[in-house]
This record gives structure tokens, C-alpha cells and sequence, in this order.
């Protein structure tokens, strides 16, 4: 059952990073922020609460969902990925180059330096994206846009003028993302950090993929 909660929760989380995947930025810098963070599913109508923190090149969620507390922090630098569940001191280390093998890992958030602020779809040619005037979202100016898959999934987003990231996005199942309670400035490197004392689990294993020859 906790393991369930736990991928449920993974996969709320992905919905909305998915749309921040590329929203680091290479001239001009985003400023650091915090921000707290409400995300309700399209089909269960589910609401996950937590708090964002992002710093380049790292971003950390934590949320609370079924009375469980975790983290997931990224490392744009090293494309890496941690699932860090607080209640049993465990977590999972997850690797961009697992994605061939894992199909959780092919839609996990990946943090570079290409975003450009006109044309935030870049050069992903699977995605196109228009820009739909300007809007203050929960006092922040941001830009709309709406991006396309060629399978005619869209979202649409309201990214910060300043931080470079979606204040709020909305896609076309309902799932829903908003930021609130948004605070400029840098956390302390150790936010960014697994906590001292907790166990590595084996990925593996979770997603039912091949154990090590023993």
C-alpha cells in the first residue's frame, strides 16, 4: 500500500514537472525562489500540496499526499533524480540514462540550459508552443502560452516573466499546477541534499525490472 501511495504520488508529481522541463534559462539567469504548490489530478479530483524550491541548476518538491511526506529533488548538473520518502527514511536514485530501461525515467523532469523565453518549446519537434498574451497570475506578470503534442495534447501555462517557471498551468485533462506564496532568493545548499541516515532502495526491484545476478 505505501508503495502504491508513493508512486501515485510520483506520478502527480511528473504531470507538472513535465511542463518545467526546460525552464532553466542561459541569458538572462532566473532569479532563486520558493513557492508553495497545490497540484489536483484531472480524474481523481486529488489535491497534493507541498513546496518548490529552485535553484539552478537543482529543484526540490516536497509534498504531502495520503498522509505520506516526500521529496523529490532534481540535479540539473548530473540529470539526476531522487524520491526521498520521509516516514520510512528511504529513497530511490534515478539516472537520465535509465530511461531506455525504465519507462518511469523517460518522463522524468530534466533541468538544462537551452529555454528560451520567446520560444519555450525550443527545438522539440514533437511540441509546438503559442504565445497568448500577457497575464498577472497571483501577482506575478507572466507570459501565457500554449503548447501541442502531435497527439493534440495541450497545456496551458503561465510562465513568470522573472523566474522563468509556471506560475500556473492547466492541461487538457484538467490536472492542474499553482504556485502561491512566492519568495525570490536562494535556500541553503543542504535543501538540495538526501538527509543524512536514509536507505537507498533498489529501483530495480520497484519498477519490477531485473535483479543483480546474486
Amino acid at each position: 500500500m505505501k508503495h502504491r501511495m508513493w508512486f501515485s504520488a510520483a506520478i502527480c508529481s511528473l504531470l507538472v514537472l513535465v511542463v518545467t522541463s526546460g525552464c532553466a534559462v542561459q541569458a538572462p539567469q532566473p532569479q532563486p525562489f520558493t513557492a508553495d504548490m497545490t497540484v489536483t489530478t484531472a480524474k481523481s479530483g486529488e489535491n497534493v500540496t507541498g513546496k518548490i524550491y529552485y535553484s539552478l541548476p537543482k529543484m526540490r518538491w516536497d509534498m504531502t499526499t495520503h498522509g505520506q511526506n516526500m521529496s523529490m529533488i532534481t540535479n540539473g548538473s548530473t540529470q539526476t533524480t531522487y524520491m526521498v520518502m520521509h516516514q520510512q527514511h528511504m529513497y530511490m536514485e534515478m539516472h537520465a540514462n535509465q530511461a531506455q530501461g525504465n519507462p518511469m525515467m523517460r518522463t522524468m523532469p530534466k533541468i538544462d540550459s537551452t529555454f528560451d523565453p520567446q520560444n519555450p518549446c525550443g527545438k522539440q519537434a514533437d511540441i509546438t508552443c503559442k504565445k497568448m498574451g500577457t497575464e498577472t497570475v497571483n501577482g506575478r506578470v507572466c507570459d501565457k502560452w500554449v503548447t501541442t503534442t502531435k497527439t493534440g495534447h495541450t497545456t496551458t501555462a503561465w510562465v513568470d516573466q522573472k523566474l522563468f517557471f509556471p506560475i500556473k498551468s492547466v492541461s487538457s485533462e484538467g490536472t492542474t499546477m499553482e504556485l502561491t506564496n512566492v519568495k525570490e532568493g536562494a535556500s541553503p545548499a543542504s535543501t538540495f541534499e538526501v538527509p543524512t541516515g536514509y536507505t537507498k532502495m533498489d529501483l530495480g526491484g520497484m519498477m519490477g525490472g531485473r535483479k543483480p545476478p546474486q
